[in-house]
């Protein structure tokens, strides 16, 4: 019964990111996962998930503010919060206390029914908020290559990967995916460091292509 639902995850603590993910994957579902709300509502506005369970607290986009655009531009599936504090359930399908009990994870894979698969329709307001991100992490990335550090600009790519392709942008996707992978292997330096440069001009060029349009 539920081999063919599909759960987003959106978690910024990678422990408890992991965590839900393999609880979901015990009850047979399966699970896609993002770690701030600007990656929620991407993956969100897919279409492809029958429930969404959210922390509140992220990075660029909280779990309360990607719900609320969520809801604004007309989503009506299943989002649940997860939160250690109490919180106003509005907007919500209903809220869960963290640590999520395994229990409370079965009743609501259970209760909730599958929802039809739809192509993604990119709204105004939603590519608005994705360069306003894409600005952020293209002044963060370049901060980071000043400053020479390869764990900030690792996390950059791995947040830029996440929903760049959805907004046209395979090229930056791909190029964010494979330094992702050069800055975990490899020490930083002057061949990694100019593949750095290259990549923090195509982020800004990505930025550029939304001003032109």
């Amino acid at each position: 019964m539920n081999k063919n639902k599909k759960i987003l995850i959106a978690e910024d603590d990678d422990f408890l990111r992991l965590l839900l993910q393999t609880q979901c994957e015990e009850l047979g579902v399966s699970v896609d996962s993002v770690e701030n709300g600007e990656q929620l509502i991407t993956a969100a506005l897919s279409y492809q998930y029958d429930i969404i369970i959210t922390d509140i607290q992220m990075p660029v986009c909280d779990g309360i503010q990607a719900m609320q655009l969520l809801r604004q531009l007309g989503y009506d599936r299943p989002i649940f919060a997860m939160s250690a504090d109490a919180i106003s359930a509005e907007g919500f399908t209903d809220t869960l206390t963290k640590p999520v009990d395994n229990q409370q994870l079965a009743n609501i894979v259970l209760q909730t029914s599958s929802q039809k698969r739809i192509p993604l329709v990119i709204d105004e307001t939603l590519t608005e908020l994705f360069y306003e991100n894409l600005q952020q992490q293209k002044i963060g990335f370049q901060q980071a290559l000043t400053d020479k550090n390869a764990t900030v600009m690792r996390q950059i790519c791995h947040k830029v990967k996440g929903g760049a392709a959805s907004f046209g942008h395979i090229e930056l996707t791909d190029a964010a995916d494979e330094l992702q992978s050069l800055l975990q292997q490899k020490p930083l330096d002057a061949p990694l460091l100019l593949r750095c440069q290259q990549f923090s001009q195509l982020l800004q060029q990505c930025g550029e292509s939304n001003a032109r349009s």
